[in-house]
């Protein structure tokens, strides 16, 4: 009886785990997802969902070994997505005047302090997707900004918005900047979309192997 109850908690506990991934990308994303995860060995990957109002959590890291859900944070989109700044971000570009988030798969760079007023600890972000193939010509990067806090967002009703870039509060910051520097993957996506080719890597981008 309590071998077969210790078993019933292992399934369960591992179908929790399994779950969390298949619980924030849509069904369309998972395969090509898990796929360019097989091509990387950091031990975080992210996901944010732009389908999300930007006043709700919608960049979410998971560990890599067993898909788990350890954090997620608010991110900005561009004010070229959201024209009338209601909080949906409805349009996505990678073209270099447009000041809108771009879909797609990027990778971590390196991490530097910006002069740039308010931005602080900063990331370098590659784009691998030929929708967001532009993202280091439009200066994408991971940063910080006041209208991310939780008191701006509760004071106006939605966050501010970016020229594209990935804008969280200071401290969700700092924490992302800590999970997922080095190289990691994130994944930007639409869950509204039906079709996710958007995630299949540019046939002009490297491959990131595994560490033997």
């Amino acid at each position: 009886m309590l071998k077969h109850l210790l078993l019933c908690l292992l399934i369960t506990t591992l179908g929790a785990q399994a779950d969390d991934l298949d619980q924030h990308a849509p069904p369309a994303a998972i395969a090509l997802i898990l796929e360019q995860l097989e091509n990387n060995s950091q031990p975080y990957f992210a996901v944010i969902d732009y389908a999300r109002h930007s006043s709700q959590p919608r960049l979410m890291i998971l560990r890599r070994s067993d898909h788990t859900l350890i954090a997620s944070y608010r991110v900005a989109h561009g004010k070229g997505s959201d024209a009338n700044h209601d909080g949906y971000a409805e349009r996505f570009s990678d073209e270099p005047s447009s000041l809108a988030s771009s879909l797609g798969i990027f990778r971590t760079g390196s991490v530097y302090q910006s002069t740039a007023p308010g931005h602080g600890l900063s990331m370098r972000l590659q784009g691998l997707s030929e929708s967001n193939r532009n993202a280091e010509q439009r200066d994408i990067v991971l940063h910080g900004n006041r209208y991310m806090e939780k008191d701006f967002i509760e004071r106006h009703g939605v966050a501010g918005r970016s020229h594209g870039c990935l804008v969280l509060a200071d401290r969700d910051r700092d924490a992302a900047v800590q999970a997922l520097e080095g190289g990691a993957l994130i994944f930007a996506l639409d869950s509204r979309q039906k079709q996710q080719r958007y995630l299949a890597p540019s046939s002009n981008s490297p491959r990131v192997t595994k560490k033997p």
